[in-house]
């Protein structure tokens, strides 16, 4: 021990020795003015500090040849230097310029960072597309695509996988699921969400069907809430965002809880201008304001920001609404040591569906939700201390969601079960004419608390930026959970054919649902060793996670290594995502079974229903997790930078739905009839009932694999024309890893399911997208043109695998014989049609878009937007209720026009 204790010593003293300080000078570019309150950040060893009201800094660094310093400040243009330390010997000066369209230079679309395989969306590559909401502006990534706008539905995303032409898909569900939001350090969770009418009894990522339903108005069937998708995309406004990093790689050991991917997202803090603006496009129209006010020097900033958008899918008419209200309050102050920022967040949503006017069964549908959120951001410098920084992150959200619907049935006098436990009894009727009510009210309720420790030290010529970190997040749902009674829901029935649904009953989330808990640690140390032409750079770290009781170990290491215009670079990680609450908690499962329907008009009604109860929740539900892993190469040309990324991530304990053949007793009866008086009943005995009880486990597998690229020109032979171009090529294998069951079509044979085996899906996409931007800063405008090029998009399977096994009266497993498995003779009565699915992209086809804005000297800024602006209208021949016919391909794009107004003063 005493032995550690002097190398202890002996390491700090070294470190101590190896640090010299740094000192510059900020201002604005133009008039030379000093800048106050720009934060100086050195990228590789996260120390930082702030100019004082002269514009001045000193920041203490390492001893090493090279470092990298960030100066932000909000209203200017982020900068990042690399200085040697032969450049740092003398004061160093830093100009800040006007973040607008006056620029030198603007960088409109997004980049590869400088690091690894991280994307970097800045303003500029924002303001591109019309962004209502993230999702619009994390449609420019390689691989997604621009679609058709739409307000009216629940957006969600996933990287480096191709996106099915069903968004019901459960390999799509749970990388979606897996991706990861984090805004200034707090993670947004969807972990919480329980608006689902009914327990996980089906598929378990079957997203509720959204706008106009499948085939007509009048057939909506959807919610909005889509419980176990993850965040709602379209309730992160943009007006408020400074900057967004996507790590579609392996993301740092700092973050967890995500199998897809990681969004950071950076918010404006600071002083700046009163803003306004006004946006339009097709039925939706958004406004916002926001504005930094300086307190004082002591009591630093005070930013505030309010948006409003509402949005209707088809103007023409007042089917489908939504409505959206975020509010931000941010107080922030600093000092040379301290680092801190308070904010309250409130958020509105609000879906709704009304064909009172135009359905005969005036069905209402509604989703509400609102969201309180308080954070808190603390970062500090150690002046004499053998850690550099600390910062700690607490945030604490309280929600409540409202799904409602309501539709008027004229199909009435159907049997319904009410009984909460198990027996044979007489069932209710409903009226011949009624309006069905359902609702479920959650209280979602989700906390974090971080704290971060970095410490940078030099080995030799090899320098270390050590961080360790712990977390803790919470998540529960105190709401009345299901709400209604059995006599209005349309339950669904168990009959004594076989089929099988699970009948509504209240269930109360508050009483039932037990908060749950993810606790984890981690240690990363980014290693950085630089020569005279080349450099290496590795970021290896080990993350553990404890979630809802499960333990997993994540390694993940990034490492790169530089020489000259040439860099190569790799990662590998492991990664978990765990279940939701909705997905633990099922609650009762009612299964109700109609024994007998007797009627004598005038004088009874006599029906009889035996119910049974499958106490199932989930419990044994683990985390999803996934293996990750690319390669790639980058190479500065005098004219361009190629990036070229190859990658392949295995996701595996995928959650999915399992049917478990079930059998159970139902009763025989003896109606005894006395006249024109209600009959009475006895039971006789009982006799087997089979049918498919399902759960929710970690069976789904599903693999990527593909290449990426970036190629940026950084000049052309025309001045002031940019052009980018980036594009994807992916490979999907999707697996259902489970036993499909298909019930005998006679009950009279031992055999009562058959036993198929799981397949394969595939699906291959190649997308390429340009962007040629147009910039005269002299004028301030800049006139952008995004083209996105589909000419691969394929999906595959065989589900005809054969028959291989059965389950007796007993649901015994019988194997069948190699030579017997398509023998009709024995098996007919347990033999599926198989099935082919081949499609594949007929035509290539192109989109696109145009962007044109303007600033003005006096503060305005007016942008015009046109989505499809050339009106391509690329077909297809699709089978449409049995015949070919030529149409417009659904997914391309439609002709639409938008324009933005905004004003600073």
């Amino acid at each position: 021990m005493k032995y550690f204790v002097l190398l202890f010593l002996f390491i700090a003293t070294t470190i101590s020795a190896q640090q010299h300080i740094v000192k510059g000078h900020v201002v604005e570019s133009i008039t030379q003015k000093p800048l106050q309150s720009v934060t100086v950040l050195e990228l590789k060893s996260n120390k930082w500090t702030i100019t004082d009201e002269n514009g001045y800094f000193e920041i203490k660094l390492n001893d090493i040849k090279e470092f990298s310093l960030n100066f932000r400040l909000l209203g200017k243009q982020e900068k990042s230097i690399v200085y040697t330390k032969e450049q740092v010997a003398k004061s160093i000066i830093v100009e800040l310029e006007n973040d607008d369209l006056r620029l030198k230079e603007i960088i409109v679309s997004a980049r590869k960072g400088k690091n690894f395989s991280e994307i970097i969306m800045g303003r500029e590559a924002i303001n591109q597309v019309q962004a209502f909401s993230l999702s619009d502006v994390l449609e420019q990534l390689p691989g997604q695509a621009t679609t058709n706008f739409d307000m009216n539905e629940f957006k969600t995303i996933a990287f480096r996988t191709v996106k099915p032409s069903l968004i019901g898909n459960t390999a799509y569900g749970n990388k979606s699921f897996g991706t990861a939001i984090v805004v200034d350090g707090i993670p947004i969770s969807n972990n919480e969400n329980m608006q689902s009418y009914g327990g996980n009894y089906g598929e378990p990522f079957s997203p509720n069907t959204l706008g106009f339903g499948d085939s007509s108005a009048n057939d909506f069937n959807g919610y909005f809430s889509n419980a176990n998708y993850g965040a709602d995309l379209r309730q992160i406004s943009t007006g408020n965002i400074e900057k967004i990093e996507v790590v579609q790689g392996i993301p740092s050991a700092k973050y967890g809880d995500l199998t897809s991917g990681l969004i950071k997202i950076e918010q404006k803090a600071g002083q700046s201008p009163f803003r306004v603006y006004a946006s339009l496009r097709d039925g939706t129209s958004e406004y916002g304001f926001s504005k930094g006010f300086k307190i004082s020097d002591k009591f630093g900033f005070l930013n505030a920001a309010v948006n409003y958008t509402k949005s209707n899918s088809e103007p023409r008419v007042s089917y489908t609404k939504y409505d959206r209200v975020n509010t931000n309050l941010m107080w922030s102050w600093a000092n040379k040591n301290i680092r801190n920022s308070f904010s309250v967040d409130y958020g509105f949503n609000n879906d709704n569906v009304n064909y009172e006017a135009e359905g005969t069964d005036d069905k209402i549908v509604k989703n509400k939700k609102t969201d309180l959120s308080i954070s808190n951001r603390f970062k500090l410098n150690f002046s004499e201390s053998f850690f550099d920084n600390l910062d700690v992150n607490f945030n604490f959200s309280h929600g409540k969601q409202n799904t409602f619907e309501s539709k008027v049935v004229n199909v009435g006098g159907t049997i319904v079960g009410t009984s909460t436990t198990e027996g044979v009894y007489t069932g209710t009727y409903t009226l011949p004419s009624y309006t069905t009510v359902k609702a479920v009210e959650g209280i979602p309720i989700s906390s974090f608390l971080s704290a971060d420790l970095y410490k940078s030290y030099a080995t030799g010529s090899w320098m270390h930026n050590m961080s360790y970190g712990t977390a803790i997040r919470m998540s529960d749902n105190k709401g009345r959970g299901r709400l209604g009674s059995p006599e209005t829901m349309n339950s669904a029935f168990t009959n004594t054919n076989g089929g099988s649904g699970q009948a509504f009953r209240p269930y109360n989330y508050a009483d039932n649902i037990l908060a749950e808990y993810q606790f984890s640690l981690y240690a990363e140390d980014n290693i950085v060793k630089n020569w005279d032409r080349s450099a290496l750079n590795i970021d290896a770290g080990l993350r553990y996670d404890n979630q809802y009781g499960y333990s997993f170990l994540a390694p993940r290491i990034n490492a790169s290594y530089a020489q000259d215009n040439f860099k190569i670079r790799g990662g590998f990680g492991l990664t978990s995502k765990a279940p939701s609450l909705n997905q633990v908690y099922t609650g009762p499962r009612y299964y109700d079974a109609v024994l007998g329907d007797y009627r004598l008009p005038g004088y009874y009604n006599l029906g009889i229903v035996q119910t049974f109860i499958d106490y199932s929740n989930n419990e044994n539900l683990k985390p999803s997790k996934s293996l990750r892993s690319e390669i790639g190469f980058d190479y500065k040309l005098p004219f361009a930078t190629v990036n070229i990324t190859g990658f392949y991530n295995n996701l595996y304990d995928g959650i999915t739905s399992q049917s478990l053949p079930t059998t159970r007793q139902v009763a025989d009866l003896k109606i005894n009839y006395n006249g024109n008086q209600t009959p009475t009943y006895d039971i006789t005995g009982y006799s087997p009932f089979y049918y498919l009880q399902t759960q929710l486990v970690n069976k789904y597998l599903s693999k990527d694999r593909g290449i990426e690229f970036f190629m940026n020109f950084d000049k052309t032979f025309i001045k002031n024309i940019s052009f980018d171009l980036n594009g994807s090529y992916i490979e999907t294998t999707n697996r259902n890893d489970i036993d499909r069951y298909y019930r005998s079509t006679n009950v009279n044979t031992v055999e009562k399911y058959g036993l198929y085996k799981p397949y394969d899906e595939y699906y291959k996409s190649f997308s390429l997208a340009g962007n040629l931007s147009y910039h005269l800063p002299k004028i301030g405008m800049v006139i952008a043109i995004r083209s996105e090029h589909f000419i691969v998009n394929n999906n595959n399977y065989s589900n005809d695998n054969q028959l291989y096994a059965y389950l007796d009266q007993n649901l015994n497993k019988i194997l069948i014989p190699a030579e017997d498995q398509n023998n009709k003779v024995l098996y007919g009565h347990i033999l599926k049609t198989p099935s082919v699915y081949d499609k594949e992209l007929q035509k290539v086809y192109h989109n696109f878009n145009l962007r044109v804005s303007k600033d003005f000297l006096n503060g305005f800024r007016f942008s015009f937007y046109a989505n499809n602006f050339l009106d391509l209208k690329q077909t297809e021949i699709a089978l449409v209720n049995g015949t070919y016919v030529q149409r417009i391909k659904p997914d391309m794009v439609q002709l639409s026009f938008g324009t933005k107004i905004e004003y600073q003063f």
